[in-house]
């Protein structure tokens, strides 16, 4: 993977997840209480466009990532860590629940997609945050092993 697009995953993964969070803590535990009863958060809006405007960002560094870093790992047989393989499951319901939410119309269809969106791009952020923890321990024990004599 290039510098560029390790740089662009990080950053748009970053910028997803925190709209992302903001996003859904106010739309679960911001509601406030207005003139005539519950209301939601006056920030709700502007998380909800932030989060809708990053995560195509996200959506195409991983198109990316993919066709350069997960098809040549698995055309080559190379064995993958388990968190990439993660990564991989959780994608389509994280990408697909999220495109669902803005569609439906029914609060009960949009309950459901919310959870699953909730729970399948938490479990993609533990995976992420996983993998990268593997790479960086995987380089640093390729630095401290000596080099070989030959």
């Amino acid at each position: 993977m290039s510098p560029l697009e390790r740089w662009s995953l990080h950053a748009s993964a970053l910028l997803t997840a925190v709209t992302g969070a903001l996003d859904g803590g106010l739309s679960w535990f911001g509601q406030r209480m207005g003139e005539f009863g519950p209301e939601p958060s006056p920030w709700l809006g502007p998380a909800q466009h932030a989060h809708v405007l990053a995560a195509p960002l996200l959506v195409f560094t991983l198109g990316v990532l993919v066709r350069g870093h997960v098809v040549p790992r698995l055309r080559g047989g190379t064995s993958g860590r388990g968190t990439g393989l993660a990564l991989v499951a959780c994608l389509a319901p994280m990408v697909l629940s999220g495109y669902a939410i803005q569609v439906v119309v029914d609060p009960a269809w949009r309950t459901g997609w919310s959870w699953t969106h909730g729970v399948s791009a938490s479990l993609f952020l533990l995976a992420y945050g996983g993998h990268l923890a593997l790479g960086l321990l995987g380089r640093a024990a390729g630095a401290r092993q000596p080099l070989a004599e030959g």
